[in-house]
């Protein structure tokens, strides 16, 4: 029982610190803008990089992987049990896609900066397969697809090397968020065509219709 109360109490706390829109509020400090109703209308790294610049998206990048780590790594180093680290650090990933300070609807955040640090804590030595995989798929300019693969790559890192049930779930939890915010709006999409083409076509390419938001045109880092 006191297991599932600090579980309880580490996801809540985990969930409203990923709840802080980082990325928005970057933007609207920097230059004074709603990022959501720009470029792609997400709030991550890169359409800050598209619409403030490339300073500021350093930042985000930065701040996320801080925001994914911190939690968790707070309550590993206060020795609670390994169900109680994954309980914080899917906090705040959910927190992130789902922020109860954006009314719980965050529109193109993949959450994939704040899901690795929090799998630093689970597993740091699983962030080289992860990373490989990222690096290489942003060398083929598949960047979406190393993603994917990379986080595959870090699950059956951390069920072979970690030799935790609880981590290797929660590594396996991590996976499962990045590939439902890639599924985000989906069913728009099965009007328009086949479903297994589709989905594949999302998760592996995050292949989706243009939105209709403009450019930023204003001043920024770069």
């Amino acid at each position: 029982m006191q297991v599932v109360s600090g579980a309880l109490l580490a996801f809540l706390a985990g969930y409203l610190v990923g709840s802080v829109p980082l990325g928005l509020l970057v933007a609207k400090a920097v230059a004074g803008i709603d990022i959501r109703r720009y470029g792609t209308g997400g709030i991550g790294a890169s359409n800050v990089r598209h619409n403030v610049g490339t300073l500021w998206a350093a930042v985000v990048v930065l701040g996320l992987f801080l925001q994914g780590l911190l939690p968790p790594l707070a309550v590993h180093l206060a020795g609670a049990p390994e169900a109680v680290v994954v309980a914080s650090a899917l906090g705040v990933v959910i927190g992130y896609s789902w922020s109860v300070f954006l009314g719980f609807k965050v529109e193109g955040a993949r959450g994939v900066g704040i899901s690795a640090g929090a799998a630093a804590v689970l597993c740091p030595s699983g962030l080289i397969p992860l990373y490989a995989a990222c690096a290489l798929g942003s060398l083929l300019k598949q960047g979406a697809a190393g993603v994917l693969v990379g986080f595959v790559l870090y699950v059956a890192w951390v069920v072979y090397f970690a030799g935790s049930v609880a981590y290797g779930a929660g590594a396996l939890a991590l996976l499962a968020l990045v590939m439902i915010r890639r599924l985000e709006g989906v069913r728009e999409d099965l009007e328009r065509g086949a479903a297994l083409p589709v989905i594949v076509d999302r998760l592996l390419f995050d292949h989706r219709p243009e939105r209709p938001l403009a450019r930023y045109s204003g001043g920024g880092g770069s």
